[in-house]
């Protein structure tokens, strides 16, 4: 049968099957809205939310939503803290339900980022931590012979200070450490310690030396250094000083322990400072390391609080904590005493009973008091509530600190393993971060305490940190010259000389002071 000619109506049907399709018109992505786009973006990764910033300029904008990436940081972060706590069942002591411990967390870190926060960034910082990925650059600060220089971390400014050069205030600018500012330093002693913290929208810095003086530095915002006050005490060489707002805590060599207030006059040319002693004691016996802290407490005022090591016989070393209460005023109200004898740093069973010490697999072990375990701390850091230490067969020891108005405990303390080389200085913040060093070598240790003391099986105790600037170089030298191994092993050497005697941090950075060939080297380890 012959076919037949197309005719105008056939034309018309297909038209009117093609409207009365259920598909409608054709749409992209892109025809969506703002607000359906960051619905469809906040269910991707991490991974993928950086692949669909390079798409355009609107896909960048709107993949860099803080909502979206805060959302990330609370689920990779706070939100696992709160599942590798103990149930509630556990912790009767405890009447907060999970959903008030998530709001307070939540609290904690609006307080801590401000509520303008990148959240993107605050990510990206904190992974880096997780993965120990750091850029790190090395700054020569001082030559022999001067003395060893001194330092101290503070809201992303490193702060040193030696003979030479003075106190010198570095600022990161443009992925590099940049001098802010600097001040020669008057005093003709030697300086032996260092204290940082806000003082009247500046930064002050206390200096204390080897006479018995301490001098007071502030720095402002759109200002350099300046001299605020001096004091020169009959307390012998100083070893650790602290500062607040309007106190100065400092402990001397001949175990003086004294509190003095700062008094605020105005004057024709701004505020005239001056120091006036509120209090002075001494110790019988000799202590060291220590570690001082100055703290305001919601209604009680400020409490001054001394951490120390002392040994006791047939016991080893064990660690003491002092408190002393201030008004708001100025006047002591109280003072109380607290120490480890119960739970000393190297327990040993006695009668049966055994003290909990945690090793790598979080059980309790009893341990024998060997004689390397007989020594004295290496090095010790306290900030309410974490007191840890570092002892001389590589680990660390640390405490949480129980502190009310009716109380002062040290909680029985948790033995950390990680390091395999002798561990010259650990420093930790209030929020139980902790970063430890070994003084050969490049092993640099983050800790997560609070995951540590409180979670019944925490995910890991320690990350290594690296510094990737490092690795790089040796990778690009042996591309230009082939297989061979020299530059890697001198690279390797050169690592290995640096002996580092001290570690600093904040959110962002870790500093370590070190010496090479007589020269003191600084090494910052950038997160950001």
């Amino acid at each position: 049968m012959p076919k037949r000619d197309r005719s105008d109506l056939d034309d018309d049907v297909d038209q009117t099957l093609v409207k009365r399709g259920r598909l409608g018109p054709k749409r992209s992505l892109s025809a969506l809205s703002d607000e359906i786009l960051l619905r469809v973006l906040s269910f991707l990764t991490f991974r993928d939310l950086l692949v669909t910033e390079r798409v355009s300029s609107r896909f960048r904008a709107l993949a860099t939503d803080r909502e979206i990436w805060k959302a990330r940081y609370y689920d990779a972060w706070v939100k696992s803290r709160l599942r590798r706590r103990p149930p509630l069942t556990q912790r009767p002591d405890k009447t907060t339900n999970i959903a008030k411990a998530a709001q307070w967390l939540e609290a904690g870190q609006r307080f801590k980022f401000g509520k303008s926060a990148d959240w993107k960034r605050q990510y990206k910082i904190r992974s880096n931590w997780d993965i120990g990925t750091a850029r790190v650059r090395e700054i020569e600060i001082a030559q022999p012979p001067s003395p060893p220089a001194i330092a101290k971390v503070h809201q992303n400014m490193v702060f040193t200070a030696d003979r030479e050069a003075g106190l010198r205030a570095w600022l990161q600018k443009d992925s590099a450490r940049a001098l802010r500012s600097q001040i020669d330093i008057e005093s003709t002693a030697e300086t032996l310690c260092m204290a940082v913290a806000d003082i009247d929208g500046g930064v002050g810095v206390l200096l204390g030396f080897d006479d018995g003086s301490f001098s007071l530095y502030l720095l402002r915002t759109t200002q350099d250094f300046s001299l605020e006050c001096s004091y020169q005490s009959l307390d012998g060489p100083l070893m650790a000083v602290a500062l607040m707002e309007s106190h100065v805590m400092t402990i001397s060599k001949t175990q003086f322990l004294s509190i003095y207030h700062i008094q605020s006059k105005p004057q024709a040319k701004g505020l005239e400072r001056t120091l006036t002693s509120i209090m002075r004691l001494q110790s019988d016996a000799s202590f060291s390391p220590v570690s001082v802290a100055l703290r305001k407490t919601p209604g009680a005022g400020i409490i001054g609080s001394v951490a120390y090591a002392f040994n006791r016989l047939q016991s080893g070393w064990c660690l003491g904590l002092q408190e002393i209460c201030l008004s708001h005023s100025g006047e002591i109200t109280t003072s109380r005493l607290t120490s480890t004898i119960d739970t000393p740093i190297d327990p040993a069973p006695k009668g049966g009973n055994t003290w909990e010490v945690t090793s790598r697999s979080t059980s309790t072990l009893p341990l024998a008091l060997y004689p390397q375990l007989m020594s004295a701390p290496t090095s010790l850091s306290y900030e309410h509530p974490f007191v840890v230490c570092s002892l001389s067969d590589n680990t660390l020891m640390s405490y949480l600190v129980t502190s009310t108005s009716d109380k002062l405990e040290i909680r029985t303390g948790r033995r950390l393993w990680g390091h395999t080389s002798a561990v010259s200085g650990v420093q930790v913040n209030g929020r139980g971060k902790a970063v430890s060093i070994s003084s050969k070598g490049e092993e640099i240790r983050a800790w997560e305490l609070e995951d540590v003391m409180t979670a019944v099986l925490p995910r890991r105790t320690s990350t290594a940190i690296k510094g990737v600037a490092g690795l790089a170089g040796v990778v690009a030298a042996l591309a230009q010259r082939g297989s061979g191994l020299g530059l890697a092993l001198d690279e390797l050497r050169r690592e290995q000389s640096l002996t580092r005697r001290w570690v600093g941090f904040d959110d962002e950075q870790v500093v370590i002071l070190g010496n090479r060939d007589q020269a003191q080297i600084m090494a910052v380890y950038d997160f950001t």
